[in-house]
């Protein structure tokens, strides 16, 4: 690609971003992503199981703010995505891998009960 096309996809990407963040709910502070973070990063499920099964295949990607995947319990970001794909897409994108998540979440042993209910108790529901 010329620098220049480069430059022109640079610029136009950058204004999409800026017009949609525009667009869409305020931000987060700073404080409230700092929250978030505490709290994914303390969450567990009150089921035992669910627990162990979280702690094991979950949490590393849902408490890491570096990481594409939601953070435990951010309400918002959980919405988008619900939104976009519908609790069936949800659950589906769990079971087959999404993006940079394997199939089950690395989560061999979880049925698709088990899939759901984590993502229940993820969404912060």
């Amino acid at each position: 690609m010329r620098p220049t096309t480069r430059l022109l996809h640079t610029t136009l990407g950058l204004s999409l971003c800026v017009l949609l963040t525009a667009c869409g709910e305020p931000a987060q502070t700073p404080e409230e992503r700092a929250a978030l973070i505490a709290a994914a990063e303390t969450a567990a499920p009150t089921d035992p199981t669910l627990a162990e099964k979280y702690e094991r295949a979950c949490k590393a990607c849902h408490a890491d703010p570096e990481n594409a995947a939601p953070l435990t319990g951010d309400v918002r970001a959980w919405e988008q995505r619900l939104n976009t794909r519908g609790r069936a897409g949800l659950l589906e994108s769990s079971i087959n891998g999404f993006g940079g998540m394997p199939p089950l979440g690395a989560c061999v042993d979880c049925s698709a009960d088990d899939l759901d209910q984590l993502i229940t108790f993820m969404m912060g529901k």
